[in-house]
């Protein structure tokens, strides 16, 4: 199956290794928001062992991939993840020392048995739909951050370009594991089937550790804070309820995570993050 033509100026497929430092980090980083600050918390625990799951499944088909461009590709794929996974894993550490250790240290084992079982129980081609899937997800979610200057600048200095960076990433990569999927299977019915369970998994976990963050800090019985926060989600102009188009072009038949060429957002961000990290390198 023919692959959709990338951008033209999409830039090559570079990992960096950054070693963000993470000093003095407010408890509620994103906007001073509990709700928001806990819901990506819950989704860095899953990032080291979730990453590693995707480099996993593209590197078991990265023989299909016949031209030097796509494996160029799959190989800064691969590095790019590995990195997210090495500065997540840092992350996470930060959170326990802030107090959160039963919730990190506990959402991260579930997050690694978890993934374990799907290892086990999926096949190498259910675990590259996944893996399509999921990164459409993360794509998404990347659009949505560097689309609103205001949303992305509400985050504390302290893990901004964290996030930035790794929005950043996600699309450049974005249409790496989907087109390999493609290649190895391109059913239709199969990429809906793990989109819909992806989806339930991932919002399952998410929630439960989302809310024991909150737990912890006491707000679990504020009903102000937690109906403030979720709205901040899901209302109408919510974080999530913004990224619902992007998440439904998925069940399109026809397509392709570069449908929507946001590339602009690399070129824009991507001098933001030199500027603050001039030294960073290529990993």
């Amino acid at each position: 199956m023919a692959r959709h033509q990338a951008p033209a100026d999409l830039p090559p497929i570079v990992p960096q290794r950054m070693d963000f430092p993470f000093a003095d980090v407010p408890k509620h980083w994103f906007d001073k928001d509990p709700v928001l600050t806990h819901f990506l918390n819950a989704l860095s625990l899953t990032f080291p062992d979730g990453e590693r799951f995707f480099v996993d499944s593209v590197r078991h088909f990265r023989d299909h991939a016949k031209d030097a461009q796509q494996q160029a590709d799959i190989s800064g794929f691969i590095g790019q993840e590995a990195m997210h996974s090495l500065e997540h894993q840092t992350f996470n550490r930060m959170l326990a020392e802030q107090g959160y250790r039963e919730e990190a240290e506990g959402g991260t084992a579930l997050a690694k048995q978890l993934i374990g079982l799907g290892r086990k129980r999926l096949s190498a081609k259910q675990q590259l739909a996944a893996t399509a899937a999921l990164e459409h997800i993360t794509a998404l979610l990347a659009n949505r951050l560097l689309k609103d200057p205001e949303l992305l600048e509400s985050i504390d200095p302290s893990v901004r370009a964290l996030w930035m960076w790794h929005a950043i990433e996600e699309i450049e990569h974005k249409a790496v594991a989907y087109d390999l999927y493609q290649q190895v299977s391109g059913s239709y019915l199969l990429r809906v089937r793990t989109m819909l369970a992806a989806t339930t998994a991932l919002a399952t976990y998410t929630g439960r550790y989302t809310f024991a963050f909150l737990r912890k800090d006491g707000l679990n019985r504020r009903p102000r804070t937690l109906f403030r926060g979720a709205w901040r989600l899901f209302g109408p102009s919510g974080f999530l309820t913004r990224a619902v188009p992007d998440y439904l072009q998925f069940f399109r038949p026809d397509f392709h995570p570069w449908l929507e060429d946001n590339t602009h957002l690399i070129e824009q961000w991507r001098g933001v993050l030199d500027q603050l990290y001039p030294t960073a390198e290529a990993a």
